[in-house]
């Protein structure tokens, strides 16, 4: 169907108000509804100073408790290494990962969804950190 026009009113036809407009149950309101309190949501953060930590995130993850994990305190191996734990830990739970700051990164489960709004630019690689 397509648009009407009216030659009378720049080419559209204007609304007359005679018309019967749709009524819909509201599905949100009854009166016998009780108010539900949304669940508080929360995130860990971890700087972890050796691999030992490790488990930790895992076991975050696994909860359904998104992680920030700062490497900053970690050496070089150490950090990569959690990186490449962090990034297997979220694959297998299906989660995800991003990084948000130089040597921090945001680990999150299946359930949490993150949406990047500015991404910068970066040549630097993942791993490269320093």
């Amino acid at each position: 169907m397509g648009a009407l026009r009216d030659e009378h009113h720049n080419g559209w036809l204007m609304p007359s108000g005679s018309y019967p407009a749709a009524v819909y149950e509201d599905p949100w309101t009854s009166a016998d509804a009780t108010p539900t309190v949304p669940q508080m949501a929360k995130i860990v953060s971890l700087k972890p100073t050796g691999f030992e930590s490790a488990r930790t995130v895992g076991e975050h993850i696994r909860s359904g408790t998104p992680v920030v994990m700062d490497v900053t305190e970690m050496d070089d191996a150490e950090a990569k290494r959690m990186v490449d734990f962090a990034s297997g830990l979220v694959f297998g739970t299906q989660g995800g990962i991003e990084r948000i700051a130089r040597r921090v990164f945001l680990l999150t489960p299946a359930e949490v969804e993150v949406t990047v709004i500015d991404r910068p630019l970066d040549d630097s690689g993942f791993y490269n950190q320093s």
